[in-house]
C-alpha cells in the first residue's frame, strides 16, 4: 500500500498527522513536505508525525537523502518547525532527524505520541 496520510488532527497548537502504507523514500519526502504545507495552512509552527504504523525498510542513504532534502525544502521557505518523529524500527530508527538536526531542523525521535507531544509542550507558542 503507498504511503499516505491516514488520519490529522489539530490538538492544543500541534497537527498530529498519521502516516499508514509502506515506507518509501520518495513517496516520504512527498508526504512530509505536503504536512509542512498542512501545518502552515493551518498556522502552526509543531508537528508530529506518527509513523508507527508504517512498514518497509529503507536504507540510510535514503533516508539520509530524506532529511536533506526536507531540510532544504523548508530553510528555503523559512519556515522553523519542531518537528517530533513517531516511530519503531526498522521502517523509522531516528537517523534521518540527526540527519535533519545537523541542518538546523529542531526535530526529535520518539517511540510513542505522548513522549512527542510532551516534548513539543516545552516550546512557547
Amino acid at each position: 500500500m503507498e504511503l499516505h496520510i491516514a488520519d490529522e488532527k489539530l490538538q492544543e497548537g500541534v497537527l498530529v498527522v498519521i502516516g499508514g502504507g509502506t515506507f518509501e523514500s520518495v513517496a516520504a519526502l512527498r508526504l512530509l513536505k505536503q504536512i509542512c504545507d498542512m501545518a502552515t495552512e493551518k498556522h502552526v509552527d509543531k508537528i508530529v508525525v506518527n509513523a508507527l504504523a508504517l512498514d518497509g525498510t529503507v536504507s540510510e542513504l535514503n533516508r539520509y537523502e530524506v532529511a536533506v532534502e526536507l531540510s532544504t525544502y523548508l530553510r528555503q521557505r523559512g519556515w522553523n518547525y519542531r518537528l517530533a518523529i513517531v516511530g519503531k524500527s526498522p521502517t523509522v530508527d531516528g537517523f534521518g532527524v540527526r540527519v535533519a538536526q545537523n541542518r538546523g531542523l529542531t526535530a526529535e525521535y520518539f517511540s510513542t505520541e505522548q513522549e512527542a507531544l510532551n516534548w513539543l509542550k516545552r516550546w512557547p507558542d
